[in-house]
């Protein structure tokens, strides 16, 4: 009788393990679900940002400057070229490359003085603010509130001259170079690493100031954190790789592709610097909230930080 009750009894217990394993599956499954509705609906917001007022006003800007100089092109510097733009996260800039005789240009000053005051006086006035000039860009600035970084350089062989950081000395740069590192990793991740970079964005617009980092500083990151990334090809997974990816590399300068700078992080100062260290720390936290989340309000909480 005994051996009898204890073979029902652990056949019980068996069965009754297994439907509460079925249960914590289908919250799985359920809470798997409501993030994924959670992304597209934040992406479907980050991807309504007025992209087509840029581009006409950059329009603008590349017809009037054609008329008063030799105009070679203006190559999408920023986020709108790298389509990784979340509103009030990015910076709208363009690269403009001038005709050197053109513009008469001998100094990274004389380039940023004369791109400056052709602005001032070809661009029509009637919706814009104001023309400012800074050490390294020119920023039209809309009476609407929006600003375009505009970052003067010229060709120079097969690299494009702008000016240094100092903004006395010329820097060589290759600008399409993190461009493509960016495009193919995207492909390779099932054009799922644009939308991660997005979400990723969105978690550090939650972060205090001091441990913010800079849209290309996250975006250099991301394509680091895609290149021997062998798991899922989605935008929750890949936000997940991105994060705890970055926890780590944070603590290391890491390089600029493009060769405006020599890093992409020299804000941050030298290696494992205390700025360095508590991102870190920060980026470790953020990572196992969402591990460990088990209600789409824990994922709300960290993600939908950027409103329409």
């Amino acid at each position: 009788m005994g051996g009898t009750g204890g073979r029902y009894s652990g056949a019980r217990s068996d069965k009754v393990l297994e439907q509460i394993n079925q249960e914590k599956q289908k919250e799985r499954e359920r809470l798997d679900g409501q993030v994924d509705d959670l992304i597209r609906e934040l992406l479907a917001r980050y991807n309504d940002r007025d992209t087509e007022k840029v581009s006409e006003r950059l329009d603008t800007i590349r017809e009037n400057l054609g008329e008063a100089a030799d105009l070679d092109t203006i190559l999408f510097g920023g986020s709108v070229a790298k389509h990784t733009a979340v509103d009030g996260l990015s910076d709208v800039d363009a690269l403009v490359i001038l005709d050197k005789q053109s513009i008469g240009a001998d100094s990274p000053q004389d380039l940023i003085d004369s791109f400056h005051r052709l602005l001032s006086q070809s661009l029509p006035r009637s919706d814009i603010e104001s023309v400012s000039k800074g050490r390294l860009a020119v920023t039209v600035t809309y009476q609407d509130g929006q600003e375009i970084q505009l970052l003067p350089a010229l060709r120079s062989r097969n690299t494009v001259r702008i000016a240094a950081s100092d903004g006395r000395t010329w820097q060589d740069t290759k600008p399409r170079g993190f461009q493509s590192a960016l495009t193919r990793e995207n492909r390779r991740m099932n054009q799922s690493l644009v939308p991660a970079i997005k979400l990723t964005k969105s978690v550090f617009a939650d972060f205090p100031p001091q441990k913010q980092l800079r849209s290309y500083h996250i975006e250099t990151l991301a394509v680091d954190a895609a290149k021997n990334y062998k798991g899922p090809k989605n935008p929750k997974a890949l936000l997940l790789q991105i994060l705890e990816h970055s926890s780590r590399r944070v603590l290391r300068p890491i390089a600029d592709v493009t060769g405006q700078s020599r890093t992409a992080d020299e804000y941050l100062g030298s290696a494992n610097s205390d700025q360095r260290r508590n991102i870190s720390q920060t980026l470790e936290g953020t990572v196992r909230r969402l591990m460990a989340a088990t209600t789409i309000a824990q994922w709300r909480a960290v993600l939908d930080r950027v409103r329409g």
